[in-house]
């Protein structure tokens, strides 16, 4: 029995002969070295996609997946990690009249001089998408005494495109928090899914992406998530959908079952529905895929995912100047304090308290660096300074 996919539904039914054949194969695909790429037989619909293993990295299927594109409101999946690594979410910023956007954008709703903790304002930049939200976080996070609203917004935008940079995220460049239309500003699909891949090691950014709905500290604002894939798809954690005239109908799914996380990224897909219907059947297929490899005791060393620490570049940056640590390593799965997040400094943000976890990586972190630079024969040296990430 073949796979049958209609188009323009929500709708599809996977053989499951075909399917568990298809697997199989593919099983032994990746175990003949090849890398996962374009699967016809998904009739995936979106121009670009790719689908992974959250906690190996590993690519399941792919095709066009290192474009550089628009991306629209996923740009808000970037801006909430960024202002949970910075700050408190208890952190109290007033709205402006700068944070209103044009009635064609979606948004929470405020009006200038609302006072929200920066908490209420991740959930109204995340369910309703609000670009308003986006701004005003951007804002109250990137602050720094003496700055107008414009500068404060692109100090954190410049410090999100630096971590990127630091991540190793080579195809991504934001030029404002919310993804609304603007020239040269793209990320990728492959992009997109490693960042998934650390961004779901917040709680934080994880509660945002799988609530239905949220209600305000003050009770003033109800808001509802966009995202019709919740409660709708077995094992779904949540994702975040986009769209603009520029970038299409693009969403983020993360989903797991059986002990499996994995993270479906689709770009400039088709409505109402077959965004929707592609990000299911990549997700089906990677759990498939998965089953089927340990069914067969097989193991994938196909292409392999992964991002490099962030914080190790900005230990490098600070730990002398002019100093030279070399390359950060890369991890795919880092070590992550489920109680607390860790944080970074940007500007002035206020009340970002690190984990005990993350205060010891510093301080190895250190350690390791004067070893090196010793070892190098550099020349010893004394109070080392530490400042804020390079902008």
């Amino acid at each position: 029995m073949t796979r049958v996919r209609h188009v323009g539904s929500s709708w599809y039914c996977l053989g499951m002969a075909g399917g568990w054949m298809l697997a199989v194969w593919s099983v032994l695909f990746a175990a003949a070295g090849a890398s996962a790429q374009d699967v016809p037989e998904l009739q995936i619909t979106s121009k670009h996609y790719i689908v992974i293993d959250a906690d190996t990295g590993e690519v399941f299927a792919q095709r066009n997946a290192h474009d550089h594109v628009a991306i629209a409101s996923l740009t808000k999946v970037f801006t909430t990690v960024m202002a949970i690594e910075a700050a408190n979410p208890d952190l109290r910023i007033t709205t402006a009249s700068s944070d209103l956007r044009s009635e064609a954008a979606t948004t929470m709703g405020f009006g200038p001089g609302e006072t929200f903790p920066l908490r209420d304002l991740i959930y109204g930049m995340m369910l309703p998408s609000g670009n308003d939200a986006a701004y005003a976080v951007a804002r109250g996070v990137g602050y720094q005494s003496g700055d107008t609203d414009q500068q404060a917004v692109a100090r954190f935008v410049s410090h999100a495109n630096q971590r990127l940079s630091d991540m190793g995220l080579k195809e991504t460049h934001l030029v404002n928090p919310d993804g609304w239309g603007v020239p040269n500003h793209f990320s990728s699909a492959h992009d997109l899914a490693i960042f998934a891949m650390y961004a779901i090691r917040y709680p934080r950014f994880v509660d945002a992406i799988s609530s239905t709905s949220y209600d305000t500290a003050d009770g003033e604002y109800h808001l509802t998530n966009t995202n019709k894939l919740l409660n709708q798809y077995d094992g779904l954690i949540g994702g975040k959908t986009g769209y603009d005239d520029d970038a299409g109908w693009c969403l983020i799914e993360v989903a797991r079952r059986d002990g499996d996380t994995m993270v479906a990224v689709t770009l400039d897909g088709v409505a109402p529905d077959d965004w929707y219907d592609d990000n299911r059947v990549l997700l089906d297929y990677a759990f498939e895929q998965k089953a089927a490899r340990r069914e067969n005791r097989l193991h994938s060393i196909g292409e392999v995912l992964a991002f490099k620490d962030p914080d190790a570049a900005v230990i490098a940056r600070s730990a002398v100047h002019g100093g030279s640590m070399g390359a950060p390593a890369i991890i795919a799965n880092p070590p992550s304090d489920r109680q607390n997040d860790r944080a970074f400094t940007l500007g002035a943000a206020r009340g970002a308290v690190p984990s005990r976890d993350h205060e010891r990586q510093r301080r190895a972190a250190f350690a390791v660096a004067a070893l090196i630079l010793l070892a190098r024969g550099a020349t010893a040296f004394s109070g080392t300074r530490r400042s804020s990430p390079a902008r």
